[in-house]
Order: structure tokens, then sequence, then C-alpha cells
């Protein structure tokens, strides 16, 4: 019994972060890579106006080209990784 109660909260708090959680956070992704310069640092400017703009399919390519292109830790990997799933989520939706 203790363990189907844990596993209902633990998939009831699953869901309930997982879908209310769907706003994306251009200041947090900004000062995440504080030291970008040159290209990488102007595909960042790019995808973050657009998702400020909520042109959410012109921000797919350049968070791409930044994932491969910038040598991250690991919190900069998840929070892009993160933001490029929410940005491609809200752009299936705008097609």
């Amino acid at each position: 019994m203790k363990k189907r109660l844990t596993l209902i909260f633990t998939l009831g708090c699953l869901v309930v972060t997982g879908c209310s959680n769907n706003n994306i956070d251009t200041a947090k992704v900004r000062a995440a890579f504080p030291s970008l310069s040159g290209g990488p640092k102007d595909d960042l400017d790019l995808a973050l106006k657009a998702i400020d703009q909520s042109n959410y399919v012109a921000a797919i390519r350049p968070l791409k080209v930044l994932a491969i292109s910038v040598k991250m830790d690991k919190s900069q990997t998840l929070l892009l990784e993160d933001t490029l799933a929410k940005v491609e989520a809200k752009a299936a939706k705008q097609k």
C-alpha cells in the first residue's frame, strides 16, 4: 500500500510540474551563458528574441546550432535541452 501511495504521489508531482511549467524563462537562459561571444552569442540572442516574440519556429534552429557549437557544463546542457524541448512543443502547436 505504501509503495502505491509513493508511486501515485511521484507521478502526480511529475504531471503537475511537467504540465504547469511550460513557460520559457529567457532571462534564466541568458544568465546561464554569460561568457558567450561572437557567433554563439548571436545565435543565443536570435533564439531568445524569437521566444520573447512567441515565434517558436524561428527559435529552434539557433538553439540547435548553439547546442552543437558550444561546450557546456551539465547545468547549461540540461537548461538548453529543456528550453529546446519547450520551444519545439510550442512550435508544433503554432503550425
